[in-house]
């Protein structure tokens, strides 16, 4: 009587056939679940400081943010924001941008307030409400336009997303990470 079963050849085809398989797929499944993470850390961000500076506006009873208490004194990170530390040494020291180094830590350590949120997200501020938001700190890939990105704020206290054609291209939820073209 022969015994039923599948031969040691059979079984090194079929394995070989699931790697490759698996070797296809897997790096498609990363990135996209990146661009996810990325991009659900983004909205996250987006809302809580966009609601952070409405606050402002209705305890300062200001007109514009851009022109508040917090903002001339720097505390709207701390305050408002409620960022553990507030210190310019969260900033990865250079971003890509255009696919070149580009060192802003250089250019906002005197100007610029930073902090890190309780997310892990980075966010500077500077005068007039011009800032930087980083989704993941230091944490790469640190290219602007996938994981930091300039933000501007408007009188209400809201992240103006006219201001970054990616923050606009995510809120509307058609932002393509893969795609990213010029600042």
């Amino acid at each position: 009587m022969y015994k039923r079963g599948f031969t040691l050849a059979e079984v090194l085809i079929t394995l070989g056939i699931i790697g490759v398989v698996a070797a296809l797929t897997i790096p498609s499944f990363l990135s996209n679940y990146q661009k996810r993470v990325l991009t659900t850390q983004l909205q996250k961000a987006y809302s809580e400081i966009s609601q952070a500076g409405a606050m402002v506006v209705a305890y300062e009873n200001t007109d514009d943010f851009r022109y508040s208490k917090a903002i001339k004194n720097g505390n709207f990170i701390g305050k408002y924001l409620k960022a553990a530390v507030v210190s310019n040494d969260y900033l990865p020291a250079v971003y890509k941008l255009d696919g070149k180094d580009y060192n802003f830590r250089g250019e906002i350590r005197n100007n610029f307030r930073c902090g890190k949120l309780g997310s892990g997200t980075v966010i500077c501020v500077g005068p007039e409400g011009a800032g930087i938001l980083d989704v993941n700190g230091p944490k790469g890939p640190n290219t602007v336009g996938k994981d930091a990105f300039t933000i501007g704020f408007m009188k209400n206290g809201t992240i103006s997303y006219h201001y970054s054609a990616y923050l606009e291209s995510i809120v509307r939820n058609d932002w393509d990470i893969d795609n990213i073209k010029n600042w």
